[in-house]
């Protein structure tokens, strides 16, 4: 985990460059925006025994936060963004989980809107799910990873309106596509989003290494990228 917090601590000092510019040279600012700004992407989820929420930060990586004693979301496993640090000293409980678990110290956490691929309904999965375009923006948000492909979108939006995306089952295997539904809001100005879609339903092996193709329809036209995804062990328990 200290590894992944010096990634994260690049990405951070990137997006602070333009407040660098700013001059502002107050330590405690700068610590309230380090404390406002995300610094990890998780699955949260509840322990089978006490209820505890856990943070999966990959499928190897479980973070155990200190100050979050209740169950979350219903113990519903979710994408979420979270603002934490390593715990130390009275933040402590229990120390470190054997099985691998690392405390941690959340200072805040909100959730990524986080859905099942659709059903696969062959040739009636444009008229049904839509073929709206959409731009996939490639930065730190748009991962693969415990069991999830999370993807910070693009589109042409109306402030109030509401757009559906579904990830369905495509052609190919191990390839899914990327549908949105924008309900006739095809101007406006161009927003972003983010959300999750768990790929549990590929029903991939459980431990291995694939090679995940998504596509979509962009503004420009078919789009696709390909993920190497490392299937979570736990897929082989659900």
């Amino acid at each position: 985990m200290k590894r992944y917090f010096r990634m994260m601590g690049l990405l951070l000092c990137l997006s602070l460059a333009s407040v660098a510019l700013q001059g502002c040279d107050n330590d405690d600012d700068d610590d309230y925006y380090l404390d406002m700004t995300p610094n990890a992407i998780v699955s949260v989820y509840s322990a089978d025994n006490s209820g505890h929420p856990l943070l999966a930060l990959n499928d190897s990586t479980t973070l155990y936060p200190v100050n979050l004693g209740s169950r979350l979301y219903g113990g519903k496993r979710m994408r979420a963004f979270v603002n934490l640090r390593q715990a130390n000293g009275s933040e402590l409980n229990n120390g470190i989980y054997a099985d691998g678990m690392e405390n941690v110290y959340v200072n805040w956490i909100d959730t990524i809107r986080t859905k099942e691929m659709a059903t696969d309904m062959g040739a009636k999965n444009d008229s049904i799910y839509g073929t709206d375009p959409l731009e996939i923006v490639n930065d730190w948000a748009t991962c693969v990873e415990d069991g999830f492909l999370t993807l910070r979108f693009r589109s042409l939006f109306t402030p109030g309106s509401t757009h559906i995306l579904n990830l369905v089952r495509g052609s190919a295997p191990n390839e899914v596509v990327i549908h949105q539904d924008a309900r006739g809001d095809l101007r406006g100005q161009m927003g972003d989003g983010i959300i999750a879609f768990s790929l549990r339903r590929l029903g991939l092996a459980p431990g291995t290494t694939q090679q995940l193709v998504v596509k979509w329809n962009s503004y420009s036209g078919e789009k696709s990228h390909t993920f190497t995804y490392r299937v979570p062990r736990r897929f082989g328990q659900q």
